[in-house]
């Protein structure tokens, strides 16, 4: 028993000198850590993408408010020789990526209120265009053709059911100047020549402002 008592005492002793001289054991490192030695330099920001020269042409030639004076030729609801007036306010969208245009108009059918979204689509070498009217049961309608400038004229088109016939619009911005343009409406059903709907001569009145309507 003394032996087994000894042997026992000189193993603790051993084992305490042994702990002892073993180096004090480090803290255990932050689960957040040193943010300078763990996280990853943050990337740089991505360059900001920047108008090309069709965008920029576009919201050159339009930025700005226009008063208007619009002549039908005769059609269904519409009589001969009916006149109205309408307001139209163009502005570059966000980073001048886009033109964004707000309409109001007056005229013989009632009054109509609209705006639109129109961007340059590099894969497909032409203009988007988006419009949503007072006019339209599904509110907006992304215009089925691409739009383009052909000379100094700009041209948008679209193509839509109605009446169970499928119907061709061509709308026509020509003579455009710094203080004047005009708009020509073409619509016809599909396979034939769309005839003019209506014209529509346009002033300047500002460089800046949201449309009223006209009185």
């Amino acid at each position: 028993m003394k032996r087994a008592a000894f042997l026992a005492a000189v193993g603790a002793a051993a084992l305490a000198s042994t702990l002892w001289a073993l180096p004090a054991p480090q803290d255990a490192p932050s689960a957040k850590g040193d943010a300078s030695q763990t996280s990853a330099p943050a990337p740089p920001p991505s360059p900001r993408p920047k108008p090309g020269a069709e965008m920029r042409k576009l919201i050159d030639s339009f930025s700005g408010v226009w008063s208007l004076v619009e002549t039908y030729e005769p059609a269904e609801g519409m009589p001969e020789g009916a006149v109205g007036k309408s307001r139209e306010a163009f502005r570059a969208g966000p980073g001048a990526l886009s033109l964004v245009e707000e309409y109001r108009s007056m005229s013989n059918g009632g009054e109509l209120a609209g705006m639109s979204v129109t961007w340059w689509d590099p894969s497909a070498n032409g203009f988007r265009a988006l419009w949503c009217s007072s006019s339209n049961a599904t509110g907006c309608a992304l215009m089925a053709r691409l739009a383009h400038w052909e000379g100094d004229q700009f041209v948008l088109g679209d193509e839509f059911e109605k009446n169970g016939k499928r119907i061709v619009f061509k709308e026509v911005v020509s003579d455009i100047t710094p203080t004047s343009f005009t708009q020509t409406i073409y619509q016809g059903e599909a396979g034939t020549e769309p005839k003019k709907i209506v014209t529509m001569k346009a002033k300047r009145v500002a460089t800046t402002a949201p449309p009223k309507a006209p009185n």
